[in-house]
């Protein structure tokens, strides 16, 4: 009766680990091995039985806060599991194609027991494309201790533009006579950067009257 019993307990983890395996499979996901136990302590474990499935499910390696990526990545959940521990977690790479209609993955653990987390997804877009800009220094010609106001004119057709500016925020320095240079840059959403640089050339007051 004990065997019948304990076979027939193996056949329905054998069964229930070829159901995810198909099921992770059509995902296009893998398996990435953790801590598990020893066969002699995984025994002991399973002595007790062990029915608790693992917790604490997260997501490293996700995009940003934004929910972008801009470059390829590898992504994988991880758990906690006290008890008979984490046997193997599933990961996946970043599709690197240039999207702004999201891409939601799903993922778990399975512990020691072939327990496994409830599915866990996330949603991501990628922009791998760097925003443009065109800076322009207003007037280009300035008199000495004039006011010169440089800036960026970005773009960007996909995550679009988060953050841009010209010369650290400050003003463009009009004191010294002669050309000046000043850098601008821009980031999109997904984190990507682009910089270029606007010139400007500072005259004697005289000079720019007459």
């Amino acid at each position: 009766m004990g065997r019948t019993r304990a076979h027939g307990a193996a056949s329905g983890l054998v069964w229930t680990i070829g159901l995810a395996a198909l099921t992770w499979g059509g995902l296009g996901l893998t398996g990435v091995h953790g801590t598990a136990l020893s066969g002699t302590e995984r025994a002991a474990v399973a002595a007790a039985v062990d029915t608790t499935p693992p917790s604490g499910l997260r997501l490293e390696g996700g995009p940003n806060a934004d929910g972008w990526y801009a470059a390829p990545a590898h992504y994988r959940w991880t758990a906690q599991d006290p008890d008979s521990g984490i046997d193997w977690c599933q990961g996946g790479s970043v599709d690197p194609v240039d999207s702004a209609v999201p891409l939601t993955v799903f993922g778990t653990c399975v512990n020691g027991m072939g327990l496994s987390a409830s599915y866990l997804g996330f949603s991501y877009r990628y922009d791998g494309t760097p925003p443009t800009l065109d800076p322009v220094a207003t007037p280009a010609v300035v008199a000495r201790h004039g006011v010169v106001v440089a800036v960026p004119h970005a773009t960007d057709a996909l995550s679009g533009v988060a953050r841009q500016g010209c010369n650290g925020g400050r003003a463009p320095n009009t004191r010294r006579l002669g050309p000046h240079t000043v850098t601008c840059f821009v980031r999109d959403r997904a984190g990507n950067l682009a910089t270029a640089s606007v010139s400007y050339l500072v005259v004697d007051r005289r000079l720019r009257q007459s």
